[in-house]
């Protein structure tokens, strides 16, 4: 029995997909083949199938970290922030720091190759808006999963930040408590990369996009002014 490509991810991370070729050399018996064994030429087929089945879905997932989602965060109310302070700045930030102003939220990482594809646009976007007193834009450092070592995230982040002129402080979330509050109301239950909320005065979410699409950030932008107007 040939067991080919499978993996599981829950929903928004990835659309579920699981994907399984399974092979079982079960020929019909005869004297003939005692007497002359012939090779099963279905082997080499099954695995072709199967083979040819995990590519697709390892097209598909690429397909979906490539692709953005608006969601149905608009309309809602931001959750409580408890976000720690890793360059650029020595103090924390929560929901009540961003009152009476626009708010851009970029959660990202450094691992993460749509981020790192979508993270040039968000410097050329909002970097020359840095002067404007109204707009607060919090850029989130993230590691894959809850734990880790704040000083390696801190590294990999100021290497990754080198090149660039970017003017914001960077956070992190080291108990993926923003994260996962921003999960409880996301489509789906469950948070993806990138993901940037817009925010307006009154702390309610006007737009969330997850996913990278050159050319998105500039729109992002533009209707961020427009609300700084």
């Amino acid at each position: 029995m040939l067991v080919v490509a499978a993996w599981a991810m829950g929903h928004s991370s990835p659309p579920t997909l699981f994907l399984t070729a399974t092979i079982m050399n079960t020929p019909a018996f005869s004297e003939q083949d005692e007497l002359e064994p012939r090779p099963d030429r279905r082997w080499g087929w099954y695995f072709l199938v199967g083979l040819g089945a995990a590519m697709l879905g390892g097209l598909m997932f690429l397909a979906w970290l490539g692709t953005p989602r608006s969601s149905t965060w608009a309309g809602k109310p931001l959750p409580e922030l408890d976000l720690q302070p890793l360059l650029g700045t020595d103090r924390p930030l929560g929901k009540a720091d961003l009152q009476g102003k626009v708010a851009v939220l970029h959660f990202w990482g450094t691992w993460c190759p749509p981020c790192r594809l979508e993270f040039p646009e968000f410097v050329a976007e909002f970097a020359p808006l840095s002067d404007h007193g109204d707009l607060m834009v919090v850029s989130v450092s993230c590691s894959p999963g809850p734990e880790y070592d704040l000083d390696e995230l801190r590294e990999k982040t100021q290497e990754f930040l080198a090149p660039y002129q970017f003017p914001y402080p960077t956070y992190c979330d080291p108990t993926a408590m923003t994260r996962q509050q921003l999960a409880l109301i996301a489509p789906g239950g469950s948070f993806g990369y990138p993901t940037t909320l817009i925010v307006d005065r009154q702390g309610t979410i006007v737009h969330a996009i997850t996913g990278y699409r050159e050319g998105e950030m500039h729109r992002l932008a533009q209707r961020v002014e427009a609300m700084l107007d």
